[in-house]
């Protein structure tokens, strides 16, 4: 297929002047690229203006081979790509096409992943039995194959038809956190990917320029958790040993609480960074636009206050809250059974299940009584004496060993546990079972605290059917308050107005509400300085 070829020499034959190709660019990767910053820290100035010229697909999933609107105001998150596009759309005066291939969590090399979780793997052995993943891992598991055989779908239904003719101008990547188990691999692997996607990119637009297509990737940050140092120099190799590989360094990045996934102020600097390497090569028209690194965010911990916003009120399709009084029956059915036989008080922990049990269940006292409290929860417990139960107060896991499972969580959906560490510091709170990581996208928490911490996980909206959502602790004993499933992120509810602020840094320096420190206003907002409250109406401080 050969549709810009073939639209130039229709021009030129015809002696018409060339009307402009409309430019395509190609954003991949896992959850870096996908986006996981919510949607209230969005740049003011990509809020305050909608997309002009912007054609939008994402091929890792159904898709149609149609390009539509990018509704970033109704979005759940947003990706460095929502800053690209946007300063590619106040540089453009038509049309221009952004295409989108991400999945959380993926890796390049095969066997990294739980089965259901596709992968970047671009070998000739895998490729040549692997199918597309379309949203649907039983029915296909490769993204380059969703990527390309997306590309086919675009160019055949929608570029091709286009007036002008179309130009792939780049590839945008942020991957390899997955990889870091299969480091030494990653150099061979991600060469090969690229050799893959840029050779299937030309033969599908019939330009023999995208053998050699541009890739801008950007490195894993130093302070993630996942961050491999082999990873890193292989990317750096990469970049050294093929002159359309463009590297961006985001070694000192600042995360979000996850220790894993950029923060609203690097996702920003990140996009800049990008649309600056396309404007440098040619990509885009125009000059570079200045960019600054952001001052990294105060991560909380045991040593720094966490934030405190009081009790939020949002709309739970399930919830359980054991820290409200608890019934007299359950009480009472507590309390029946000696300790051998079934519950018993003990200082702190409330009653301990003596019992083992391996097949999740609900919790039933020795008499049969079905706990009213934690209905419609499930657990597991190895080894007796572990899980607890203290009314009015919390449910206890008093060391490893233990599962909780909420049941049936709906893709796209939120699940958040009130948490706080027993003792060590050195816990991390819950995190996913191996059966569940793969499920869940860690949203807020999970970081060292002896104080309550909301711990939020998402279930990846790429799910066709509910999932259950299961847990476990790391490192020592952990109370649990309260558990709630919503549809909507309960630590970011719709704002109703701010009547009081609390101070996140007692200094001189500015800092916005989600405690970033910054040179100066980056737009109309509240702002926090010296422990009081500024209101900038424009960009400049009163």
């Amino acid at each position: 297929m050969k549709q810009k070829l073939l639209f130039t020499l229709f021009f030129l034959l015809l002696g018409l002047p060339l009307l402009a190709l409309a430019p395509v660019f190609i954003t991949a990767g896992q959850s870096n690229a996908d986006g996981r910053v919510y949607v209230n820290q969005l740049p003011y100035y990509i809020k305050a203006n909608d997309y002009r010229h912007l054609n939008f697909a994402s091929v890792a999933g159904p898709e149609d081979g149609t390009f539509g609107p990018r509704n970033i105001s109704s979005a759940t998150r947003w990706a460095f790509q929502d800053v690209v596009n946007y300063f590619i759309d106040q540089r453009s005066t038509s049309d221009f096409y952004a295409v989108k291939c991400t999945y959380g969590g993926t890796a390049i090399a095969l066997g990294q992943t739980a089965a259901k979780v596709p992968e970047w793997n671009a070998s000739r052995a895998y490729l040549d039995t692997a199918k597309a993943y379309r949203g649907d891992w039983t029915k296909g598991n490769s993204l380059a194959k969703s990527l390309t055989e997306g590309m086919r779908d675009l160019v055949n239904v929608t570029l091709s038809k286009l007036n002008g003719g179309y130009d792939v101008k780049a590839i945008m990547w942020h991957q390899g956190e997955s990889d870091r188990k299969a480091a030494d691999a990653y150099y061979d692997n991600f060469m090969t990917l690229v050799t893959y996607l840029r050779d299937s990119i030309s033969n599908i637009t019939g330009d023999e320029a995208d053998r050699h297509l541009p890739v801008i990737l950007g490195t894993i940050s130093h302070k993630s958790k996942q961050y491999s140092s082999v990873v890193e120099q292989a990317q750096r190799k990469a970049a050294a040993n093929d002159p359309n590989i463009y590297l961006i360094d985001m070694s000192d990045a600042g995360l979000r609480e996850d220790n894993l996934h950029f923060d609203s102020a690097w996702t920003e600097y990140l996009g800049k960074k990008m649309f600056n390497v396309l404007v440098q090569i040619g990509a885009v028209d125009g000059d570079t636009i200045e960019v600054k690194k952001p001052v990294t965010e105060v991560q909380p911990s045991d040593t720094t206050s966490d934030s405190t916003f009081g009790d939020i009120t949002f709309a739970a399709e399930r919830s359980w809250d054991f820290t409200k009084t608890w019934s007299d029956s359950t009480k009472n059915a507590l309390a029946v059974g000696g300790e051998t036989t079934g519950w018993y008080a003990k200082s702190g922990w409330g009653y301990r299940y003596v019992l083992s049990f391996s097949d999740p269940a609900e919790l039933t006292t020795i008499d049969g009584y079905v706990i009213k409290e934690t209905q419609g929860l499930y657990f597991t417990s190895k080894t007796g004496n572990r899980l607890c139960v203290n009314p009015d107060k919390n449910i206890g896991l008093y060391a490893g060993g233990c599962t909780i499972i909420v049941p049936q969580v709906k893709p796209g959906q939120y699940v958040s546990l009130v948490t706080q560490t027993a003792k060590a510091s050195s816990a991390r709170g819950l995190v996913p079972t191996a059966a569940s990581k793969q499920n869940l996208d860690s949203i807020a928490g999970g970081y060292a605290s002896k104080k309550q911490v909301t711990n939020v996980w998402w279930i990846q909206d790429t799910f066709t059917q509910p999932v259950d959502a299961e847990f476990e602790i790391t490192g020592g004993g952990i109370f649990i308050y309260k558990i709630a499933v919503s549809n909507s992120d309960p630590l970011s509810p719709t704002p109703t107005g701010i009547s009081t602020v609390a101070a996140l840094h007692n200094d001189t320096r500015l800092y916005t509400l989600s405690g970033v420190a910054v040179e100066a206003p980056v737009g109309p907002g509240i702002y926090i300085r010296n422990n009081k409250k500024i209101v900038v109406k424009g960009n400049v401080l009163p």
